[in-house]
């Protein structure tokens, strides 16, 4: 085997000086290589991700029809909207009635009661107007067609 050895100075001399301001920068090319290897180590998962957004991408159409549908059915909901505000706008009067409502069931028998009363009445009334009318009728100067 052959064994290496550092050139000589002669040799090293010899050498140009574009040759040795390029040996100098090796130092400085190591480091950034070695920076550049750590940096793509990354690629392969920047890779990866980019797959996914991809296949992501992929669902846009189905996401953007899902959401024309939506805006559609936005559109319905409006005027549901509109008419369940009326209807809240609407609550206190309709809990007064709600409340007289309640009510009516009592008042209905209350009336139902006065109203039997006043029958009642009427009938006496009118078994006590009969015989009036009969005598009323017997007035000399009474036409035939005015009586009952």
């Amino acid at each position: 085997m052959t064994r290496l050895s550092l050139p000589s100075l002669d040799r090293i001399s010899a050498l140009p000086g574009d040759a040795i301001a390029a040996l100098r920068m090796i130092p400085e090319i190591v480091e950034n290589t070695a920076a550049m290897e750590a940096h793509t180590a990354a690629l392969a998962e920047v890779a990866a991700a980019l797959r996914r957004v991809a296949s992501h991408t992929g669902e846009l159409p189905a996401l953007r029809e899902e959401m024309a549908n939506v805006a559609a059915q936005t559109k319905v909901l409006e005027p549901m909207d509109r008419r369940m505000a009326a209807i809240e706008e609407a609550m206190p009067t309709l809990v007064e009635v709600q409340r007289h409502l309640a009510n009516l069931p009592e008042t209905m028998e209350r009336l139902l009661k006065a109203l039997d009363e006043l029958n009642r009445s009427v009938d006496v009334l009118q078994a006590a107007v009969e015989p009036m009318g009969r005598l009323a009728s017997r007035v000399p100067g009474q036409r035939k067609d005015q009586g009952h």
